[in-house]
């Protein structure tokens, strides 16, 4: 019989433990602070890349201490273990973005008008430092087309005025962050605007919005524009966010009636009473601005969303 109290521990065990618990504590206060107290994405990216190089690191160090421990009879085998179970489970969840990132275009910005997309205005101001631009990529319009046919304008027999009470309805319970919005105006004649950021479920890396509503009385044309706000590559989440939005559109065109049986007045009543709860409700912090930017009055905030992981 062994007496397992004599045995040296092997060295690498220790090490693959200890890394392995600090990868993990590492990733858990990162994604903490980000999601609560607004800490940088940016720096949250960084640390996340820090945590899957150490990861690494935990489960060589750790086969190699099982291999030690196998062929010279060491002790440590428990803590091996845990070096090499904890990494892998935190690196499951990022192993199932694999299929996308080998099989989808690296595009980050998707819009369903390629060549006049809807602008970023109040969000412009958030997207500078280590941020994408603001500006539309053009290079993306072919890739999307090949790879998301299926993202096109909707276009409904409604007013734009309608119209926009309805997107507003959508994203209030898609529980998007209203940054800013414009109804639209037949003298002057101009499109209605809605912009919003909407959080990934996990980390919270944010993804702005812009929504254009345009036409004429009994018809209205609305675009939508979704880009993620850090990042070459969106895993193919815009485009599951455009498609998210005119389901929900749709579901409030099946169970609305144009202004001729509703009460246009009502309704308006109703979408000024939703914007003003998705501005009022302040449960989500800003992301970090320059110095420039803080001096500039700050966006109206609201409930971070729950969305697709990523």
């Amino acid at each position: 019989m062994i007496d397992r109290s004599t045995l040296t521990t092997a060295p690498l065990a220790r090490w693959s433990f200890r890394i392995a618990v600090f990868m993990a504590a590492v990733a858990a206060v990162g994604v903490v602070l980000h999601r609560l107290a607004s800490f940088p994405t940016p720096v949250v990216i960084n640390l996340l890349l820090v945590v899957i190089g150490g990861s690494i690191l935990a489960v060589l160090a750790g086969l190699i201490a099982m291999a030690q421990i196998w062929r010279r009879g060491l002790a440590g085998a428990g803590a091996a273990a845990v070096g090499i179970l904890l990494p892998l489970a935190m690196l499951a969840w990022p192993m199932t973005y694999l299929p996308a990132y080998f099989s989808l275009p690296k595009i980050n910005d998707i819009t369903t008008d390629p060549q006049s997309p809807p602008a970023f205005v109040a969000l412009a101001a958030q997207r500078g430092g280590a941020a994408n631009a603001a500006a539309y990529t053009a290079r993306f319009a072919p890739l999307q087309q090949a790879a998301y046919p299926d993202l096109h304008p909707i276009v409904i027999d409604r007013s734009p005025e309608e119209a926009f009470e309805l997107v507003v309805e959508a994203v209030y319970r898609l529980r998007w962050r209203v940054v800013a919005a414009t109804p639209p105006s037949a003298r002057p004649a101009r499109p209605g605007t809605l912009e919003a950021v909407d959080q990934t479920l996990i980390i919270g890396f944010p993804d702005d919005i812009s929504i254009r509503i345009d036409g004429s009385a009994g018809r209205a044309r609305i675009d939508i524009r979704s880009a993620s706000r850090y990042g070459r590559a969106d895993f193919g989440q815009n485009a599951m966010r455009v498609r998210q939005f005119f389901a929900e559109l749709r579901a409030r065109l099946d169970t609305t009636a144009p202004d001729a049986i509703v009460g246009r007045r009502s309704r308006r009543t109703r979408a000024g009473a939703l914007l003003k709860r998705l501005k009022a409700r302040g449960l989500q912090k800003e992301e970090p601005r320059s110095a420039p930017d803080r001096a500039q009055p700050s966006a109206p905030r609201g409930r971070a969303p729950r969305e697709t992981q990523r």
